[in-house]
C-alpha cells in the first residue's frame, strides 16, 4: 500500500473535494499528497497533474516539470503531451511545443484542437504555412463550426496564395464568431490583399486548449454517440462559454455533465448522473452542481430544439 496509506487516502479525498470547490487550499493539499505519496503512485500522479494544471497559466515552466513527472508513467496520454505543449507556447519554446502537439495528435488523431494548435503554431510561429495546412484542413474537417478553427485555416491558405477560398473562410468566421475581434482584422488583412507577412506573424495567439471539449469528445466518443451528438455537446459548450464566465478547475466534471445534458435533450431511458460521473472519475454530486449550472443558464429542456437531433 505504500507509506501512510489512510493519511494519502484523506489527503487524495480533501484535495479531490477542495478542486471541485475550487478552494484556495487546493495546491496546498495537492503539494502534501506529492510529499506523502510513493513516486509514481496513482496519488502521486493525481498530485502532479492537477498542481500543472493550477500552475499552467501563472507559471507554465513549473506546471511543466509537474507534468514530466507525470509523463514518465504516461507516455500514451494524449491530453497530457497537449498540456505540455501549451506550456512551452506559452514559454515561447514553439519547435518544443509543435513537438508535444505532434505527439498527442499522433496519439489522438480525431481530436480536432491537437491538430489546430499544431497547425497554428507551425503557420505563425515556426512561418510554415505548407507544413502547417494538412493539421489545419484535418482540424476544420474534425469541427466545421468553431470559429477559431476556422480563423486559422483562412490564415494559412491566404498565406499560401489562395486569397479567395480564404475570404470565404475568413468571412464564415467571423460568421460564427461575431464578437471576437481577431476575425475582422484577418479579414481586413486578406481583403488588402494578405501581402504584409510582418503585421501577420506580429503576435502568435495562445492555442486554445479546451480541455473540456477535448474530454467530452473523447469519452462520448468512447461512450458510443455518434458524432452528430458529440458536435451538438461542445456547441452547447460554447453556448455556455458565451453566457457566462467559467472557471474550469476540473475539466471532467464539465465534460461529464455536458454529455448528461445530452441525454436529458434526447430524454435517453436509464441515462443516470451515477453512471456518467463513474466513467469521468469524478463525484455525482460535481455532475449534478454543473447540470444544474448549465439547465439554469440556458434555460435547457428535454427535447430542446437548439440542441437535439433534427427531425
Amino acid at each position: 500500500m505504500g507509506r501512510g496509506a489512510s493519511t494519502i487516502e484523506e489527503l487524495w479525498e480533501q484535495a479531490e473535494e477542495a478542486l471541485e470547490a475550487s478552494s484556495k487550499h487546493a495546491e496546498g493539499l495537492l503539494a502534501r499528497l506529492v510529499s506523502a505519496a510513493d513516486e509514481g503512485s496513482e496519488a502521486s500522479l493525481f498530485a502532479h497533474r492537477h498542481l500543472a494544471e493550477l500552475h499552467l497559466e501563472d507559471n507554465p515552466w513549473k506546471a511543466a516539470l509537474h507534468l514530466r513527472r507525470v509523463l514518465r508513467h504516461c507516455a500514451e496520454d494524449d491530453i497530457l503531451h497537449a498540456l505540455m505543449g501549451l506550456c512551452h507556447a506559452l514559454l515561447g519554446n514553439y519547435r518544443v511545443a509543435v513537438r508535444c502537439y505532434r505527439e498527442a495528435s499522433s496519439i489522438a488523431p480525431q481530436t480536432p484542437w491537437y491538430h489546430h494548435n499544431l497547425g497554428h503554431l507551425m503557420d505563425v510561429a515556426l512561418d510554415d504555412p505548407s507544413g502547417a495546412y494538412p493539421h489545419l484542413r484535418r482540424a476544420y474537417e474534425l469541427e466545421p463550426e468553431h470559429d477559431e478553427i476556422i480563423g486559422s485555416l483562412a490564415h494559412c491558405v491566404a498565406r499560401l496564395g489562395d486569397l479567395d477560398e480564404a475570404l470565404k473562410l475568413a468571412v464564415l468566421a467571423q460568421e460564427q464568431g461575431p464578437c471576437n475581434p481577431d476575425h475582422r482584422g484577418l479579414l481586413d488583412w486578406i481583403e488588402a490583399g494578405a501581402t504584409d507577412t510582418a503585421a501577420a506573424k506580429a503576435t502568435v495567439r495562445r492555442p486554445p486548449a479546451d480541455r473540456v471539449a477535448e474530454t467530452v469528445q473523447l469519452k462520448m466518443g468512447e461512450a458510443g454517440y455518434s458524432r452528430e451528438e458529440i458536435e451538438r455537446a461542445t456547441r452547447l459548450w460554447s453556448d455556455m462559454q458565451a453566457h457566462c464566465e467559467l472557471r474550469v478547475t476540473k475539466p471532467e466534471v464539465l465534460a461529464a455533465a455536458l454529455e448528461y445534458a445530452i441525454a436529458v435533450v434526447e430524454q435517453r431511458p436509464g441515462c443516470t448522473q451515477a453512471e456518467v460521473a463513474r466513467r469521468y472519475g469524478v463525484a455525482p454530486t460535481s455532475v449534478s452542481a454543473r447540470f444544474a449550472q448549465i439547465r439554469n443558464a440556458l434555460a435547457l429542456r428535454p427535447g430542446d430544439p437548439r440542441y437535439a437531433a433534427s427531425r
